[in-house]
């Protein structure tokens, strides 16, 4: 089962839907004479689809959907019915229903008890993919979502084309779910609500849309309803009829402000949704085993599952943690860290196939876990429109090349470990011991001051960590036999003022066999110590 993690909030979007001037509380009208401001029909600038789907809370539990099913919900006079499938309303199960009456009705009921947090993450997961036809998506916390898709028409070959294809994934998945479209956000909102699937894309044709919708679209409170209800108020239309004023008075502004927004009247902000910033599932093998094809196996499929995301957000991760869980030992953890962020799959499971090589078992492996963080602003390389003619003559592009170096230091990094293998880099010193730093991989070397004494001496490219002291013969260091000094003394003496003061004699010499060394004279101790090879 793949637990997956959704952020706490998101950042807000004002989204103008309509160029009309705000309209006054105090107008006459809706429609008729007086009102002539209010009857201009504003030019849409955005096409609205609104996802439904009456059944979330149903589906974030887990709930069958070819029997019965019910949702709980905890109220003070005790459980009641908080949502119902068709099948459950079939046999006269309804929201609000006592779970005894309910029972009675149909005995054979499935309940469940209503889970907010995962009716939210599955909504998020829903927006997520939402994402992958178009950036501009909003969620409504009542189990609704807000796409907006005039963007998207010329990629995905026109409006029709669209809402087809996400029916189809939507049924595929989803299960319940219903489409509506409209010019403006709230207008698709409430067509959505009707589960008629309706479409109207035409501002000048809302009113008449609207005429035959019931109160209960609005999402307005129960008691409002009711309360219109008395007043002989039954569809959306019959509030546009009625005197804006008047209207205003009985029910209060904001929900006029809201019937305005449904008419592309006045601007209405909504929450862009954005994808989240951490990646996080887990995986449970259901047994134990020691086997690494296995666990391998079961990280791929969390690989692929990051992929996906991947792909739908454009985005890319530069930084894999792995958790290998035990029953009765302490999680072991892994790491795999790239040189550059990077959306391959398949780069992706070659490096933990290699940490899984290296990695000894400390008790057999009950699930793994994977998170990754999400980079957004990475966009990869596309190579060079220019240079592509010469890159074909050479045989390999410069990208090309650069990508192969990439990879073959992660692949290197996870065999050896990442501590092992780092670029080097010069510091102003002239101690040899810290006249250098580790660096990345080739990393773009910093432009530094070298101490103009060290410009054109002879250095050794490998230096010992810790300089190893040679024996002397008469005053002259034997290394495996006599040594032969080819240079005059380099003295170095440096230090004084950070407590690791040096005064050193150096000297380039050779042994019998050719090979070249660096070595010198403790001015200190009059000891000699070998501290680097030639190549």
């Amino acid at each position: 089962m793949l637990k997956r993690k959704v952020p706490a909030s998101q950042p807000q979007l004002q989204l103008f839907c309509g160029p009309s001037p705000a309209i006054p509380v105090g107008a006459d009208s809706y429609a008729g004479k007086e009102s002539v401001q209010l009857t201009r029909r504003p030019r849409a600038r955005s096409l609205w689809l609104c996802i439904s789907f009456p059944e979330l809370c149903l589906d974030a539990v887990g709930s069958p959907r070819k029997a019965p099913a019910a949702v709980l919900a905890d109220e003070k006079g005790g459980a009641m019915i908080y949502a119902c499938n068709t099948k459950a309303g079939h046999a006269g199960v309804s929201p609000g229903m006592p779970l005894n009456a309910a029972l009675a009705l149909c005995p054979n009921l499935d309940i469940r008890q209503r889970q907010e947090g995962a009716e939210k993450a599955l909504l998020h997961a829903r927006a997520n993919w939402a994402l992958a036809y178009t950036p501009l998506v909003s969620i409504e916390p009542e189990g609704a979502l807000l796409l907006e898709l005039s963007g998207s028409l010329r990629l995905f070959g026109g409006f029709e084309v669209l809402r087809r294809r996400l029916a189809e994934e939507l049924n595929g998945s989803s299960g319940c779910a219903a489409l509506a479209s409209a010019p403006f956000a709230r207008a698709a909102l409430w067509l959505a609500r009707a589960n008629k699937d309706l479409h109207c894309n035409e501002p000048s044709e809302l009113i008449g849309v609207f005429a035959g919708l019931p109160l209960v679209c609005l999402g307005w409170p129960l008691k409002l309803q009711q309360q219109l209800l008395r007043m002989g108020v039954q569809t959306v239309g019959d509030c546009l009829r009625l005197p804006r004023e008047g209207l205003a008075r009985r029910i209060g502004p904001s929900y006029l402000h809201e019937l305005d927004q449904a008419l592309g009247r006045r601007p209405e902000i909504l929450v862009q949704h954005r994808p989240r910033q951490v990646f996080a599932d887990s995986l449970e093998l259901g047994y134990e085993t020691f086997i690494v094809a296995e666990i391998a196996g079961a990280l791929r499929e969390l690989v692929g599952a990051l992929s996906v995301v991947l792909t739908q957000n454009q985005v890319s991760a530069q930084c894999l943690r792995i958790q290998l869980q035990h029953l009765n030992e302490p999680s072991t953890s892994l790491e795999v860290r790239l040189r550059e962020p990077c959306a391959s799959a398949n780069h992706f499971i070659e490096l933990l196939d290699l940490q899984l090589e290296s990695q000894s078992l400390i008790a057999p492996v009950s699930g793994v876990s994977l998170s990754a963080t999400l980079i957004p602003d990475f966009l990869p390389s596309s190579g060079d429109l220019l240079r592509g003619e010469t890159a074909v003559a050479e045989g390999v592009s410069h990208d090309a090349s650069e990508a192969f170096l990439t990879r073959f230091i992660d692949r290197l990094r996870a065999r050896v470990g990442a501590q092992s293998v780092h670029g080097l880099n010069l510091v102003a010193e002239h101690r040899p011991e810290y006249a250098w730093e580790a660096t990345e991989p080739c990393a773009q070397a910093g432009v530094m001051d070298v101490p103009g004494g060290l410009i054109g001496r002879l250095r050794p490219l490998w230096l010992l960590w810790q300089p190893e002291r040679l024996r002397s013969r008469d005053g002259i260091p034997v290394y495996g036999g006599e040594l032969l000094f080819l240079s005059d003394a380099e003295r170095i003496e440096s230090g004084w003022w950070d407590g690791r003061d040096i005064r050193r004699d150096y000297y380039a010499v050779v042994d019998r066999s050719g090979r070249r060394f660096w070595v010198y004279r403790d001015c200190h101790s009059d000891g000699w110590f070998l501290h680097g090879f030639f190549g």
